[in-house]
């Protein structure tokens, strides 16, 4: 029977004097990266919540390597930053014309002869580094650019000293009562509203340091929907909504796969002049095993990587845990909690939407990098079915380890807010009133509009569909020798996965001599084969490009 797809509940209230659950300790680097991005990049923090956490209804992609909660009140910290400066600039020049228009448009004259002057600066630049490296052959475009902006950066001069010029007569000459009152206040209000921005460039600072090494990151403030977000990653199925199913593990670097027909071990020697016994003789009738055993067998062997004390017997930061994949776009049941019973017919029973895999997780570099195979066997056709698929997520945005950068706190990070504080002061002035308006419909709205369009009679789809911490990425590797680690764990998983497959069919009688022939192919070399193995070659230097130097100034300029 079908059944009907609903939201994701949201938890009632909790007891007021129910103590705030405690967060890691330390937190992770990719957490702390994660919480300075909400205050540097206001695209992540602003995408963050309005696909996120303003969507209640929607299901919660699983977080790998860094504490969600967190991070979602970083951003939430971070925009109440940005609207109190917007709302109070938009209001110091809302009183400021109210005394006194010709302040502000003062004002906006000079906002647009200092955006005119950067970018004619910017366009002199990019004409010296084309003539310095031959391409500037063509300047036609760039002359006339040059000149259309020297005509307006002329014209706005011109307006700023005539607006100037009457504002300097009115607050040079004495005037009575409130005229003039009104006249110098308003003027006032105007040099403030340039102070605003480099006020709360520094506020900032002050907040981005809560995330260094040695810092303290401020406690959560638990809400229903910070509750509800927590429960729901404490689940062991995934509701996704995009193609792939391994959404919040980054992007598939390795896939391969094999049939194994169950055909029965022929024991006896070859013989001169007698010809073994077909495979349509030696197929077991039924299969020798279930899928339930042979992921028991391969599960609990690969456990056995996180338990032991030895660093010879161990992989560090490895987790093995059992995983349903389910999309939000067809029939069968929603939620993020399956059964024993339910996971054990997915697992038997693979026609369903429902997909199980053995996620195996390994986690370095502080959370940064984070490599996962996931494993799925099934019993069908009397034929066992192994699928292997790999994903990496790549370090965080570049950027948003400024706090951990030589000169990323202290003295030189504040003169560094400082100026940068005052060189963005034009665009943060004149982009006020726009940024104040679409968050504060984010905060009335919680998403509303964020969702995808859905056709007439097409069901509602409440999966996942975006990753805070994919958001936060660029899919750079910052050296070489993280894409060593990445090749590392999932070959060495690959590997065991591989071998406690093959050992349990030897266990079971089963003859796995074609497919022990083919291994060299698909598990070290990576190439594609012919026959029942096919692999997908190993993509990890295609999307994930190589490093780039670090721009020290990225960080506090995003």
């Amino acid at each position: 029977m079908t059944q009907t797809m609903t939201p994701p509940k949201v938890p009632d209230d909790p007891d007021p004097l129910e103590p705030p659950r405690p967060r890691e300790t330390p937190p992770t680097d990719a957490t702390r990266y994660l919480c300075a991005g909400a205050y540097l990049d206001s695209t992540f923090r602003d995408r963050s919540l309005r696909e996120v956490y303003h969507q209640p209804k929607r299901f919660i992609a699983p977080s790998h390597g860094f504490d969600l909660v967190t991070v979602l009140q970083s951003c939430l910290r971070a925009r109440r930053l940005a609207i109190w400066r917007d709302a109070t600039i938009v209001l110091t020049l809302a009183v400021a014309a109210y005394l006194n228009w010709l302040s502000v448009a003062v004002v906006g004259a000079a906002l647009v002869c200092l955006r005119v002057t950067s970018a004619a600066g910017q366009l002199a630049r990019d004409f010296v580094t084309r003539a310095r490296s031959g391409t500037a052959d063509d300047t036609t475009k760039s002359s006339r650019r040059g000149l259309l902006l020297l005509l307006g950066w002329a014209a706005t001069v011109i307006v700023l000293i005539a607006l100037a010029a009457r504002t300097f007569s009115l607050v040079a000459v004495p005037a009575a009562g409130v005229a003039g009152i009104s006249t110098r206040g308003a003027l006032l209000l105007t040099l403030a509203a340039f102070v605003l921005p480099t006020v709360f460039a520094l506020w900032r600072q002050k907040r981005i340091e809560d995330f260094t090494l040695d810092g303290t990151p401020p406690p959560v403030h638990w809400t229903r929907r910070m509750r509800q977000i927590e429960e729901q990653e404490g689940g062991n199925t995934v509701v996704y909504s995009n193609y792939e199913p391994f959404i919040g593990s980054g992007d598939v670097v390795s896939s391969w796969s094999f049939a194994q027909r169950l055909i029965e071990k022929d024991d006896e020697p070859p013989r001169p002049g007698i010809r073994p016994r077909p495979e349509g003789q030696r197929e077991f009738p039924t299969p020798p095993f279930t899928a339930e055993q042979i992921v028991d067998y391969v599960r609990d062997r690969l456990k056995m990587l996180t338990e032991a004390d030895s660093p010879e017997l161990t992989i560090p930061d490895m987790s093995v845990q059992d995983r349903v994949f389910q999309s939000a776009r067809e029939t069968g049941k929603r939620s993020l909690t399956m059964s024993p019973e339910e996971m054990a017919e997915i697992i038997r029973n693979p026609t369903n939407p429902q997909r199980h895999y053995l996620a195996c997780r390994g986690i370095s570099w502080g959370g940064d990098v984070v490599t996962t195979v996931y494993v799925h066997l099934a019993v069908q056709g009397k034929s066992l079915y192994l699928e292997v698929t790999s994903t990496t997520l790549a370090p965080c945005n570049e950027g948003y380890r400024i706090v951990d950068m030589d000169g990323g706190t202290g003295v030189r990070a504040w003169l560094r807010a400082l100026l940068i504080g005052v060189r963005e002061t034009p665009a943060t002035i004149l982009r006020a009133p726009g940024r104040l308006i679409r968050s504060l419909a984010d905060v009335a709205g919680q998403g509303a509009g964020a969702g995808r369009p859905r056709s007439p009679g097409r069901r509602k789809d409440y999966g996942a569909r975006a990753s805070v911490r994919q958001l936060g990425t660029r899919d750079r590797l910052r050296n070489f020798t993280q894409r060593q680690d990445i090749i590392k764990f999932r070959r060495l998983i690959e590997s065991r996965v591989y071998a406690h497959v093959l050992d349990f069919l030897d266990d079971q009688k089963v003859d796995t001599t074609e497919v022990r022939a083919q291994r060299s192919n698909y598990l070290n070399i990576g190439m594609y084969v012919e026959g029942n193995v096919t692999a997908q070659r190993d993509v990890i230097g295609q999307n994930m490009p190589n490093p780039q130097p670090p721009n020290q100034d990225q960080g506090g300029s995003a």
